[in-house]
């Protein structure tokens, strides 16, 4: 099921509905443009606490799923701590996937996705 997830996020990245990167990622949940915020589990503890806060003052769901390099290689590029999604659709699938793996939504936002 990982591999579902690390596939369908490859094709969130093509389809453009994918941000990633510490800076745009942070500018991204600052303006509120944020559907789902992946966090990779191996993330500096002090700097996934600062972006999971962010989430959750915006009511953002999020995901701590994977590590930075499977995250970076799903969508082509290096090492990502961090991945924004920002289309609902997008990140309604993913959540769903993320369910069959173990990394579960933790953010109260997610029902109302549904």
């Amino acid at each position: 099921m990982s591999d579902k997830f690390l596939q369908f996020l490859g094709l969130a990245q093509r389809a453009g509905a994918v941000v990633s990167g510490t800076m745009a990622c942070t500018e991204a949940l600052k303006k509120g443009k944020v559907s789902l915020l992946v966090v990779a589990e191996d993330t500096e503890p002090k700097s996934a606490a600062l972006y999971r806060q962010m989430a959750e003052s915006k009511s953002i769901p999020y995901l701590t799923i994977f590590s930075q390099a499977a995250l970076g290689h799903a969508i082509g590029k290096s090492r990502r701590a961090l991945v924004v999604i920002n289309d609902a659709n997008f990140a309604r699938r993913l959540q769903e996937l993320s369910l069959n793996i173990g990394g579960g939504p933790t953010c109260p936002k997610l029902e109302s996705l549904s």
